[in-house]
């Protein structure tokens, strides 16, 4: 045992050491990546926080407020065109119990008037303003890096959300906020590529639909557009059919990969692997904890009072 330890632990300490140098050095063992874009301020959905999620009205807000980023999800219509849609059901959208590929685009309906926005207890944004003088209110407000977050508009601005009760935890919405918009209209990916040249676009393919992938590909050449759009989604399996697709656009990590590269971290392999991906979209910290951790919080004190029972008369 003694023998063991005495070639094992000046192996490990050298590992050890090894790892911790070429982790701070990385250039020496890797070719540096240059990016076209470097995006700080991302739209999600295309700036769901203060106006209808994926319209072509949150899309121009969003860019308004400096944001350097339009993340979108895409679906394919009936006849073939290529949406932006977050979910394939209409349903939570636009109220209609049909999924976007069984409705020719032109069928689609408005999104409802207004929808809600999560992880941001509390609030609605997005209401028509009254009139102001010239000069008040003007100011841009940049909106929340790769969350639905933005700024939100004066008190007088928009109607109070309802008020709850604790002794009815049936009514209580875990998140209260909403998002109005003049625009209801669905958009064709196309027309985003149009309106927004130069704009860096996130692409998230939900599904292994290889014919949605491929027109994607294929709207991102025509564009030319490969440097300045993005691949992305949740699973490996999508991930490698739409890098099959277009090699020549950039990809951002799935799940997996993620904790795979979380992992190789721990075990100080990270520094001699190298990561084909170019960039992480991940929710906020403060948004992860103020949504899941403080929504579980908030509907457990909701329950109490209730089985409390009514207060003694």
């Amino acid at each position: 045992m003694s023998s063991l330890l005495y070639y094992a632990l000046p192996a490990l300490s050298s590992y050890v050491m090894l790892s911790i140098f070429f982790l701070r050095r990385p250039r020496l063992l890797h070719t540096p990546w240059v990016s076209a874009f470097c995006p700080r301020l991302g739209a999600h959905r295309g700036g769901s926080g203060e106006r209808l999620e994926n319209t072509m009205e949150a899309m121009e807000n969003a860019v308004a407020q400096r944001a350097d980023l339009l993340e979108l999800d895409c679906q394919l219509t009936r006849d073939g065109v290529v949406v932006v849609s977050h979910d394939k059901s209409l349903s939570r959208q636009s109220g209609v119990n049909r999924d976007v590929g069984s409705l020719d685009f032109e069928e689609l309906p408005l999104y409802k008037e207004e929808l809600e926005v999560y992880f941001s207890p509390g609030e609605r944004v997005g209401c028509q303003r009254r009139a102001e003088p010239a000069g008040v209110g003007s100011q841009p407000q940049p909106p929340a890096l790769f969350s639905p977050l933005g700024p939100t508009p004066s008190p007088r601005a928009c109607s109070p959300p309802p008020q709850q009760s604790f002794s009815d935890p049936s009514s209580h919405n875990p998140s209260g906020h909403f998002a109005h918009g003049s625009d209801r209209h669905m958009v064709r990916l196309e027309d985003v590529f149009r309106s927004f040249p130069r704009m860096p676009i996130s692409v998230e393919v939900k599904e292994q639909n290889e014919e949605l992938i491929r027109k994607i590909a294929g709207l991102v050449r025509h564009y030319e557009r490969d440097e300045i759009t993005i691949w992305a989604s949740e699973k490996s399996s999508v991930m490698k059919k739409c890098k099959a697709a277009n090699p020549e656009m950039p990809t951002a990590f799935t799940i997996s990969r993620g904790f795979w590269v979380l992992l190789l971290y721990y075990l100080g392999l990270l520094p001699f692997i190298s990561i084909p991906e170019r960039f992480l979209i991940s929710f906020l910290p403060t948004i992860i904890n103020r949504w899941y951790f403080g929504a579980l919080m908030k509907s457990q004190i909701l329950k109490w009072p209730s089985a409390w029972g009514p207060p003694a008369s």
